[in-house]
């Protein structure tokens, strides 16, 4: 447990904020057209943020929605790459 915890620590010390530098996206108008929203998500659910303010508008995404049967995240073979990873 230690050693999480150490590992933890190590990778949030950058993660302070950078006043210098700031990391900011900036638009003057909203997206029109979905190839001009900005996608957020982790890559099971996610949405495009359009970035209207009076009225926005959301495109979201859910992984299960796309598996065309009944879904189990579960893979039986993932105990095998661990190593690798």
């Amino acid at each position: 447990m230690p050693a999480v915890i150490a590992a933890f620590c190590a990778m949030t010390a950058g993660a302070q904020e950078d006043t210098a530098n700031p990391l900011k996206l900036q638009y003057n108008k909203p997206a029109r057209q979905w190839t001009e929203a900005l996608p957020i998500g982790n890559g099971r659910i996610s949405a495009m943020v359009f970035g209207d303010v009076g009225s926005e508008r959301l495109q979201l995404n859910e992984d299960t929605l796309w598996a065309g049967s009944p879904y189990d995240p579960v893979n039986p073979t993932a105990k095998e790459a661990i190593p690798e990873v």
